[in-house]
């Protein structure tokens, strides 16, 4: 079996795949201010309630855009596989080609995304990744990651007019009925949900253009994304789990080059 793990700024994202396939997936929060020892423990629970044993992995690769949480997490692995993962970055990138930027400089949940979805859709491609901040990266129908764009988050926006305003309360994230609300939190949910859809299929627009080629292939993963994607007018393809099936992609290169 293999252990994958996507360590974000809101969560950390676990995936277990045995043959290819996932058997099971998990979801924590990112927090700094646990110990390697306490993560340890964390994912022994994880591993026992799905009657799974450390030692049945036969290894782990770890993508993180939290630094302070690479560490802790990759000793964390090791503690309870007895295999010290692999870890995402200008030295596991299987699949990924900049001519853009450094890879040292890209951050290692586009390269995960990327490498994704060079696997598994059509190219080019274009994948928004709604999580903490949105992002939507571009893929060439070479396989070459174009660049991205990076705009804050359906929470962080959601936290700012909240946090921001005397008057707006803190709502649920839910999708409206309508795009004209007749009260404030039916206001507040339309900005946000058609609000967001509308800046993808705006954004998805723009960026084929730029890119001159085919029409691209549209795919929408991260923890929103599924409330997004229903109200924008662009089709795009759903996928959960795109980062997890990225991880997975990018070990089973590094492991076959190693035999």
């Amino acid at each position: 079996m293999l252990l994958a793990i996507d360590i974000g700024n809101t969560n950390i994202n676990l995936g277990c795949f045995a043959d290819g396939a996932l058997l099971f997936t998990s979801r924590v929060y990112s927090e700094q201010h646990r110990t390697a020892d306490e993560y340890a423990t964390m994912l022994l629970d994880i591993l026992h309630l799905h009657a799974v044993r450390g030692s049945q992995f036969r290894g782990a690769i770890l993508s993180s855009v939290v630094p302070e949480l690479t560490d802790l997490l990759s000793e964390a692995v090791t503690t309870v596989l007895g295999k010290a993962p692999l870890i995402v970055g200008a030295q596991v990138h299987d699949g990924f080609v900049t001519e853009v930027i450094p890879v040292s400089q890209v951050g290692a949940d586009l390269i995960t995304a990327a490498v994704a979805a060079k696997a598994k859709y059509p190219l080019p491609c274009l994948v928004a990744d709604l999580g903490t901040a949105t992002k939507i990266i571009a893929i060439d129908k070479d396989g070459k990651f174009l660049g991205c764009t990076i705009a804050p988050g359906v929470k962080i926006s959601l936290n700012a007019l909240a946090s921001g305003t005397a008057l707006l309360p803190a709502i649920s994230f839910t999708m409206p009925e309508k795009a004209i609300g007749t009260d404030t939190i039916e206001c507040m949910q339309s900005g946000l949900v058609f609000g967001t859809a509308a800046m993808l299929d705006g954004m998805v627009q723009r960026m084929q253009a730029e890119m001159g080629a085919e029409r691209a292939t549209l795919v929408a993963t991260g923890g929103l994304s599924g409330g997004i994607v229903p109200c924008c007018k662009e089709n795009f393809i759903y996928d959960r789990h795109l980062l997890l099936d990225g991880l997975r992609v990018m070990y089973e290169a590094h492991e076959g080059r190693a035999q």
